[in-house]
This record gives structure tokens, C-alpha cells and sequence, in this order.
């Protein structure tokens, strides 16, 4: 079959939409209601998101505040298979993923396991690169999670990029261990005083990664598996470590990159025939570090707002601890721990987190004054705006509430 023969309804959308009550449904009749609702907002956000043009396919979820889970899905999860999108079919979390890790470890810290604002430094005593680090001595997992240890994103660091390059380029390991990240910054001056700004980077999460590992003698995903995902029940099983090239029910990406990504071999479909990755993804680590869907990032965000995953005073810790980003007449927002802390004409107070991975794009949000959570993925990297996508759901559901 070729993309000229498959059916109108399998790719526009309207098919695409499902309803299904959480395990924590409220009444029926006021569930059923709320879902209408939703389910109404959510098609319409993707058949207006694979109008553009700009997307093979789009999912998005959302999880009502009467506690049921709508699903929207159009397009196509692989165009080359004319398989189409599913609620089920998974897309890489990009960034996402962090909030994922800051959860674990506020629920290691509430359980005594480590202190947020202890000094990290002792931890790595037995390894020597740890005070070449920017603002080695002064470190803390709270600094660390809400970016204000002043390191530069890998990006942005030439020796990063030019190891990297040349090893995709010959074909070597590029698996990089979060050790090996890190060292790309070793002697680096600090962006910022210790906890004093916000400048994002991966390599703070990934710091704080291994030193959750250190310190409880664990895995981080083992961590993760049992802090966070066993709480949240994933009943359909959508959310997976992304440490391996081949991913069960993972759409193809596409991505498009600069001209270092394209010489790294890192632009155009992102797997093979067999939907397996054509690159290992294993680098991003606690940075990102999942494949999932957007009804399983609706989820999490619901009953992480609502002391499900950590406790209500956790959150508030999460939400409570945050470094500005922006502040204008529009909007203000501040990053905690793993989310954005933001405040905007419309929409209130909510939390957010958006997500990159080279063929995908994610976002989700919980909308604190309205009550309920929206998730968006693209498997595109240069689609529709992601943060533009995530307004545009919410703003659909509150409208259709109105």
C-alpha cells in the first residue's frame, strides 16, 4: 500500500480519538461530561495540527480533572509503512524526561535516602575529575536540578561537538556514559555563581544522576522504575527507558538539524526499516532518557500535581524552589525542580516541560487554576511550534469549558 491509497480516515483524525476513564474516575455522568469536552478540544487541536503540513503525525492527551483520559491522535506514525498514529505508539521524550528525574529524587530526599542541599562534593571524593566541574565544592542536587550550577549545555561546547562528529562520522561509540559528558566541561568556568541564575543544560541532570546512583548503590532507571513509574501505574505500559536503539511501538522522527547534524549522519528519518534507531540514544541519560506517549506524560503530570508521585509537600518543593527565566507583560515563568513554574494570560498558574529529540518534539503541562494536565508529541523536529501546540490544546479544552 502507498501513502496515495490509505484512507481518508485512517490519517485525518477523526478515528484517531479515544476516551477512556483513569483508575481514579469520578462519577460517572460528571466524568462522562468533562470528557465530552476534552475529547471535543483535543480532536479538533490535532486535525488543526496535521492540516499544517507540518507533521507526519501528532498525539496528544489529556487528563480532565474529573479524572478521565482522552486520547487524540492524527497522521502517521511511519509514512514510509503507512502505519498510522496511535495513542499507543510511542515517541521520545526529549527533555520531558527530566521532570521524571527530579521526581525520583525529591522521593528519595523525602524518604531520608539523600538531602537535596547537602554539598555533592563528598560523594565523588573517590573520583578525582569531580573538582575540575565548575563550582565543584559549592554543589548541591537542588542546584543542580533547577539548572543553576552554571554549567554550558554540551551543545554549546566545541570539544563535545567535534568528538561527537567524528565518531558518528567513523562509526564509533557515541553512546557516551554521563562521566564522559561531563568531562567535556572539565576546567570550564562557571556560567553563573553557585544557585544564583538559571542556564540550562543536560549535564546538571546527568551530574545529578550519578550522583543518585553513588549514593544509593542503584541504577537511575531502577531508581525511576520504583519511586516514580510503579506509583503511576502506566496501565498500557507506554513509558520505556530509551537506553537501547530498538524501542517497541516507537514512530519514526524526522529531523532536519544544522550542518553538524548532517555530516554526523543525524538529519532525515530517524530509524531504520525495522523501526529500529539508526543512532543510540542512550547519551541523553536522566536529561531525557524515555520513550513514551503523551496520554502517559498527562498522567504523570495529574497525579504529580496532585501529590500522587511525591507528596503535596514534595510538590510544593518541586514548584516552590525555582530560578527566573522569563518575565514579561505576557507571561512569567521560573524553572523548579524538573518543570517550569510559569503564570500567563488565559491559562493561569501551570507547570510545563518541553522536550527535544532529534525527529520528535514533546510538551506537557498541568494548568493549576483549571485542574487538568495536556500533553502533545510530534514526530517531527521542525513542525509545528511545541510550545505553541501545548497552549493551543489547553487553550481548546478551558475555551470548551467556558
Amino acid at each position: 500500500m502507498t501513502a496515495g491509497t490509505v484512507s481518508r480516515r485512517k490519517v485525518l483524525g477523526g478515528a484517531g480519538l479515544a476516551l477512556a476513564a483513569l483508575p481514579f474516575a469520578a462519577p460517572l455522568a460528571q466524568a462522562l461530561a468533562a470528557g465530552s469536552t476534552a475529547r471535543s478540544a483535543a480532536g479538533d487541536f490535532a486535525t488543526a495540527a496535521l492540516a499544517s503540513r507540518m507533521t507526519p503525525g501528532v498525539s496528544a492527551a489529556v487528563a480532565t480533572q474529573d479524572a478521565r483520559m482522552v486520547t487524540a491522535v492524527a497522521g502517521l506514525a511511519d509514512p514510509q509503512a503507512v502505519l498510522a498514529m496511535a495513542p499507543a505508539t510511542r515517541m521520545m521524550s526529549g527533555s520531558t524526561g527530566k521532570t521524571f528525574c527530579a521526581a525520583t529524587l525529591v522521593s528519595l530526599a523525602e524518604s531520608g535516602v539523600l538531602d537535596l542541599d547537602a554539598p555533592i562534593a563528598p560523594v565523588f571524593a573517590d573520583e578525582a575529575w569531580f573538582a575540575r566541574l565548575p563550582n565543584a565544592k559549592a554543589l548541591t542536587l537542588r542546584m543542580l536540578l533547577m539548572h543553576g550550577a552554571g554549567f554550558p549545555q554540551f551543545l554549546d561546547v566545541s570539544a563535545f561537538t567535534r568528538s561527537y562528529m567524528w565518531d558518528a562520522l567513523t562509526g564509533a561509540d557515541i553512546a557516551y556514559s554521563p562521566r564522559k559528558m561531563l568531562s567535556f566541561i572539565l576546567d570550564a568556568a562557571p556560567l553563573n555563581a553557585p544557585g544564583e541564575a538559571h542556564a540550562y543544560s543536560d549535564l546538571h541532570y546527568h551530574l545529578a544522576g550519578i550522583t543518585a546512583e553513588k549514593i544509593t548503590g542503584r541504577p537511575y532507571y531502577d531508581l525511576l522504575a520504583e519511586r516514580v513509574l510503579a506509583k503511576l501505574g502506566d496501565p498500557h505500559d507506554d513509558i520505556t527507558p530509551a537506553n537501547t536503539r530498538a524501542i517497541g511501538r516507537l514512530a519514526a522522527g524526522f529531523a532536519r538539524g544544522d550542518v553538524i547534524a548532517a555530516l554526523a549522519g543525524m538529519t532525515g528519518r530517524t530509524t531504520d526499516e525495522a523501526g529500529v534507531l539508526r543512532h543510540d540514544p542512550s547519551l541523553e541519560y536522566t536529561g531525557g532518557g524515555l520513550a513514551l506517549t503523551p496520554r502517559a506524560l498527562a498522567r504523570f503530570y495529574w497525579m504529580l500535581a496532585r501529590g500522587q508521585i511525591v507528596s503535596p509537600a514534595g510538590f510544593a518543593e518541586m514548584t516552590g524552589s525555582a530560578l527566573p527565566v522569563v518575565k514579561t507583560a505576557e507571561v512569567t515563568s521560573s524553572y523548579g525542580l524538573g518543570v517550569l513554574v510559569n503564570e500567563r494570560a488565559g491559562f493561569g498558574r501551570y507547570i510545563s516541560h518541553s522536550g527535544f529529540f532529534p525527529g520528535y518534539t514533546s510538551n506537557v503541562g498541568y494548568f493549576l487554576d483549571h485542574g487538568f494536565a495536556a500533553a502533545v508529541q510530534f514526530n517531527t523536529d521542525h513542525g509545528p511550534d511545541i510550545n505553541q501546540a501545548l497552549r493551543d490544546l489547553a487553550g481548546g479544552v478551558i475555551a470548551a469549558r467556558a
